[in-house]
């Protein structure tokens, strides 16, 4: 709800510097109260909590108070490696929905850690060679049940097809942020190593 707040002015032909104040003292409301419901913050311990944690961080960033979503994205990052949702756990019993959401959930969170940490200008919490999670499956809700993924007709455009593109699209800022802007050994000349650099891209 915090969330929505933010964005229930955006159908207002003349928006306004009041009403952005508004939603986001509207926001904050919810934020807060939402907050206090979780109650220990680094002890998210499911999926539910997770997404709960998630939603707070995305009205962090909708307020652009990265400082504070930083810190929720490292700690949503960490409750998803506890919980496992970077690995493909084939051979666990898992329904198809769950798989999905975990899928969803896990994807949310590194998009956010490459942008949040390149916006402030920090390395990623994450490296992606630790991960081996496949992406969402591109279909919508209403094709998947408890039994199995149906296909959807031809010429059907899944939401998460847009997703996953951009899931490659930080990805490759996740490239940038390690191999263009890292921290240079000393005595080593900025552009040194630029072809090494270009292949990785």
């Amino acid at each position: 709800i915090a969330l929505g707040c933010m964005y229930n002015n955006l159908e207002d032909s003349n928006p306004t510097a009041g009403g952005y104040k508004t939603a986001i003292e509207e926001g904050l409301k919810y934020y807060r109260a939402a907050k206090s419901l979780l109650q220990d913050l680094a002890d998210c311990r499911d999926i539910v909590s997770l997404q709960a944690l998630l939603f707070m961080t995305l009205f962090l960033q909708a307020t652009s108070n990265l400082s504070a979503c930083y810190s929720f994205v490292g700690i949503a990052l960490r409750s998803a490696l506890r919980i496992g949702l970077h690995r493909h756990l084939e051979h666990e019993k898992i329904g198809v929905i769950e798989q999905e959401v975990r899928k969803r959930v896990f994807y949310v969170i590194r998009q956010m850690d490459i942008y949040v940490s390149t916006m402030l200008g920090f390395p990623l919490l994450l490296n992606i060679d630790d991960v081996d999670q496949p992406f969402p499956t591109e279909v919508d809700d209403e094709f998947i049940t408890d039994t199995g993924i149906m296909p959807p007709p031809l010429g059907t455009p899944s939401f998460f097809e847009a997703f996953n593109a951009h899931t490659r699209l930080m990805e490759v800022l996740g490239k940038i942020t390690k191999f263009v802007y890292p921290m240079h050994m000393q005595g080593q000349p900025a552009g040194k190593g630029d072809s090494g650099t270009t292949s990785c891209l």
